[in-house]
């Protein structure tokens, strides 16, 4: 029996789960904006009511962006400050990879997830069939993912000269930028109604959950993934 802590944000709050194997038993949440300042008085909440030390958890499972870059460093700060003195497993989540798993649908050849990257930019990652084929088999169909960020209107112009099939969208990007994607790709576009925001923390513990039977992890410490270098970093 693994009991484990997934820890998640979705741009407007910051939230944790305490998950045993597969089952949410439960969940806290606060304005992302508290994060600094309620990150352990939550997490306390959340272990004390279910009479549980932190330091006894399997593991912790945690979204590290791309995202908004003081939340993100404020979640991330806090878990490798645990991790450094109970030394529990962190595992990172790439947030574009669990938004995708969470909302793939096989239905289209082409999905694209978008996420606010602000100032008109956007972190993507695209998922496309691959002529290649699987381990020699051309049967069996591959998949690959391209990931990075750009302005919004750059990456629409790319993916309306590369792909002719239909592309299904996903995320808070699209909802952010759905006019101009609707504009410049026509029926290209497919938006579900309502479009999906952002991966659940649920799809954040199955992800981690995985990793950690899988020993694919490492012991280090976590670091956010932006893709792109913040301002003062520039």
């Amino acid at each position: 029996m693994h009991s484990y802590i997934a820890i998640q944000n979705t741009y407007d709050i910051f939230e944790m789960a305490l998950f045993i194997n597969n089952e949410l038993v439960d969940h806290v949440h606060e304005d992302k904006r508290h994060t600094s300042k309620m990150f352990i008085p939550l997490l306390d909440q959340l272990c004390t009511r279910n009479n549980i030390n932190f330091s006894d958890v399997s593991f912790c499972a945690v979204n590290c962006g791309p995202g908004p870059f003081s939340t993100l460093r404020s979640i991330i700060a806090s878990v490798n400050g645990l991790r450094a003195a109970t030394n529990i497993p962190l595992i990172g989540i790439d947030g574009l990879d669990a938004t995708f798993l969470e909302f793939y649908d096989n239905t289209y050849q082409n999905t694209v997830v978008l996420l606010n990257a602000f100032n008109n930019e956007v972190y993507y990652l695209i998922f496309t069939p691959s002529t290649l084929g699987f381990d020699g088999d051309p049967k069996k169909e591959v998949r690959t993912a391209v990931k990075g960020y750009k302005k919004i209107d750059a990456f629409l112009e790319h993916i309306k000269h590369t792909y002719s099939a239909p592309v299904n969208f996903v995320g808070n990007g699209v909802s952010l930028h759905q006019d101009l994607i609707k504009n410049l790709l026509g029926a290209n576009a497919v938006l579900a109604d309502p479009i999906p925001e952002f991966c659940s923390i649920k799809t954040i513990a199955y992800m981690g959950l995985q990793a950690f039977k899988a020993n694919n992890y490492t012991n280090d410490y976590l670091i956010p993934l932006h893709l792109k270098k913040h301002a003062v970093e520039l």
